[in-house]
Parts: C-alpha cells; structure tokens; sequence
C-alpha cells in the first residue's frame, strides 16, 4: 500500500463532517422548486403570530347566523343556507345566490370536476392568445380581441360536439393594449402563454385542480389553465393587507408574491366593495374535486375569500374585477348585464 493510500483517522473524520454538513445545507435549502397548492410540494411554513390585525377581521372564516360544520360537510352545509337558481347534470353544476349579513352578496356556480363536467379557457372571437418576441401578452393574428362573456357564450366558436355550454365567468387581466390574458392559458392541453410570475388555475387531465405558479414545464401537466391572481385564499388562510406575516387564519396580500406592477391598485379593489371574481378549489374526502366560480358585490376581498373557505375550498384565486366581473348561465347574464368586453372566460360544459 503506498504512503497517500494509507488509512488516516483524522482525514476520514474531516471528510465526515464535510459531507454531514452538506447534507444538512441540502436539507435546510433545498432546490426551488413551484409554488402549487396539493401536489405535494411546499407551501408556506411560517406560522408568526399575527400582527396589526384589525378587529372586524377576526372570526370572519366563520359564515355569520351559522353553526360551525366540519370541513367535509362545508360545501353543502353552506348551499342549504343560499338560493338555488339552476342546476345541470343531476346537480354536477348548480348555481346560487345568497345575500350577506353585511349587505353584500356573492353568486356562484358549484362545478364538480368529473366525467359529467368539462371546464374550458374560452376566448373573445375564438382568437389565440401568444406571446411576443419578449414574452409580452399578445394575440396570435397580432389584432386586439375582446367581448362580453354573453357574447363568448352565444357565439358558434364556444360551442363544443357533444357538450351543452351551461355558463361562464370573466376571469384573468389584460392590458389595454393588447388585450390579450397577461398570465398562463392553456386550452385542451395545448399551452398558448406562460407566465411563471403570475398565479394560475390549472385542471389536469385527472380533473384534478391546483392553483400555484408553474414554470412552462409545470404547465404541460394542465389540461386547462388560465391566469389571474393574486392569490386570495391559500391553505385554508385568507389573504389580507392587514397582515405582514402568517398566522393561523390570515396571510400577507399577494402571498406568493407575484409580479403585479400595479400592486396598490390591486389592493384598492382587493378592500373595496367593488365587484369581484375568483375561482375556489375544494375537494371531497375521498372523493373528487370541485371548483367554485364566484362573482362578488358590495363586499371586501376578505369576507369573499371567507365565504369560499366556508364552501369548503382550501384555494383560491382572485380574477378579474369592477366593470369586467360578469356570470353568465345557459345564454343569459345572471351578474355583470352591461359589464365591459373581456378577453377570456372559463366556460363550465356538461357533457352530453
């Protein structure tokens, strides 16, 4: 054995630490890796106690007049308690209103994500949306498209073979210029934009439903995605302005921190009464999942985000808002009459 091969106590026990404390940074730190709710990857750990919460915003997780219900019976306890003015497909899509003790009032449509339903990214004119040379948000034709969700929903390019248009929300943001959807769409699988700075909901082929930010390889796991944001409920906890740090029941404004340059205009709307969309997700236990499209007005973001999480979703993603919030059912406008063109929707079918 030569001299340099020779066994070395003291050089083996250094070698040792050396590779334990790697081990320990890798851990610590891992890769990075995206932001997405329930597929098994991280999401907010810090649970700081609250901070600057204002008075008015304790306890609203809890729907007010109502008894507590366990988290598996939330979406149906909550729908007893609201009007049912349509349903399809044997109740696989069921529509409601229900009017707020503080005023306000939230419409919504209860879609369950199985071999009944079809949920789809529909756009203005049936136009494609891209992304130009500096992955700015563009149309595919270069020209600008918009329309009313009733208009989208009419039109012979949102008809499908084999599957009634029952209706669909305005969902997403555009910039003026271009009017194209500034986040992620992808439509029946094929991916059309991406932006890994915004959150988006994504439906799989398994119909199972994540919301999150994905990078443009996440993204080929989504039958369907559109973008929007901020992020209004994440994990069971609400989003507010109130808050700089995690606590049991609220989290930070825009809590993945997502690229919006106009930040404060998105908390204006966020606080005010002004009409508002957002998408939930919840699932059942054992079971499928389900989405919940809701249109908001006279309320805050909170008591939004609160009357979703009370519908038993753990997720949810904030949409368009003011003038663009529009719902429509089978043709017909059921909030949003003369709300403003829009690029896109999501479309919510029933499979004949």
């Amino acid at each position: 054995m030569l001299p340099s091969q020779q066994y070395n106590p003291i050089f083996y026990l250094l070698t040792l630490a050396l590779v334990g404390a790697a081990a320990i940074v890798l851990f610590a730190n891992p890769p990075a890796r995206p932001i997405v709710s329930r597929w098994g990857l991280p999401t907010r750990s810090d649970t700081a106690p609250l901070t600057g919460v204002a008075n008015d915003l304790r306890g609203v997780t809890q729907v007010q007049g109502a008894a507590p219900v366990p988290v598996s019976n939330a979406l149906e306890a909550y729908n007893a308690q609201s009007e049912l003015i349509a349903s399809a497909g044997d109740g696989s899509v069921r529509l409601f209103r229900r009017n707020l003790p503080s005023g306000g009032q939230v419409t919504y449509m209860v879609v369950e994500l199985s071999v009944r339903t079809h949920v789809e990214v529909i756009n203005a004119d049936g136009a494609t949306p891209a992304s130009d040379e500096r992955g700015d948000t563009i149309w595919a034709d270069g020209q600008k498209h918009l329309a009313t969700v009733t208009t989208m929903v009419n039109a012979p390019y949102a008809q499908r073979v084999g599957k009634e248009l029952l209706g669909a929300m305005a969902f997403g943001f555009h910039g003026g210029e271009r009017t194209s959807n500034e986040g992620t769409v992808v439509i029946n699988s094929a991916v059309h934009r991406v932006n890994p700075w915004r959150s988006a909901l994504c439906i799989r082929p398994d119909r199972r439903a994540v919301i999150g930010l994905f990078s443009a390889d996440d993204v080929q796991d989504c039958a369907q995605a559109i973008g929007g944001g901020p992020v209004v409920l994440w994990g069971g906890k609400i989003a507010t302005t109130e808050v700089q740090t995690v606590g049991e029941q609220f989290i930070p404004f825009n809590p993945l921190g997502e690229d919006f340059v106009q930040l404060d205009w998105r908390k204006k709307i966020y606080n005010g009464s002004y009409p508002k969309t957002a998408v939930g997700i919840g699932k059942h236990p054992g079971g499928n999942d389900y989405l919940v499209l809701m249109v908001s007005n006279g309320i805050g973001g909170v008591e939004m985000a609160a009357q979703l999480l009370a519908l038993g979703c753990t997720d949810a993603l904030g949409g368009d808002d003011d003038t663009s919030t529009q719902l429509a059912w089978r043709g017909q406008a059921v909030f949003g009459e003369r709300a403003r063109a829009v690029p896109d929707a999501i479309a919510v079918y029933l499979v004949r």
